[in-house]
């Protein structure tokens, strides 16, 4: 076999349009249980000064370490992405995070969401489909 034969390109779905789909998917859903898990966590911990047992508290907690789990694989996940996305679109869509956070706050946490946050929801998701739209393949 010719060495100028062999393609030096990867293959396999995850290097396609899926498995962009699927990064970006892993990528919302890991920093919104981040965002979620923190909350819960601050919500068992309450109000504790700040204290070398509160720093106990906090390292022993399940929610927290779920929390920083969540983001070291989100971290991973947004380095796959930016290996294949512009930062001025990948940045943008990122904010996908605050409409998945607000929907879990919601759904998950019985959180009042107002009418305004409804509005911002779907500014988010025009913005994003703007940016999106004006893309050069």
């Amino acid at each position: 076999m010719n060495s100028e034969n062999i393609s030096m390109s990867p293959v396999g779905w995850l290097h396609g349009r899926l498995g962009t789909v699927v990064l970006w998917a892993l990528l919302i859903c890991t920093e919104s249980a981040g965002q979620l898990f923190t909350k819960i966590a601050g919500d068992q911990l309450g109000q504790m000064d700040f204290t070398v047992q509160w720093l106990l508290a906090v390292a022993g907690n399940p929610g927290i370490l779920a929390a920083i789990a969540c983001y070291i694989g989100a971290f991973f996940v947004w380095m796959l992405i930016l290996r294949r996305s512009s930062l001025s679109l990948a940045f943008p869509l990122s904010s996908l995070v605050f409409v998945v956070v607000l929907l879990g706050s919601w759904l998950g946490l019985g959180e009042h969401i107002s009418v305004l946050h409804w509005v911002g929801v779907v500014v988010i998701i025009g913005g994003i489909a703007l940016l999106a739209e004006g893309e050069e393949n």
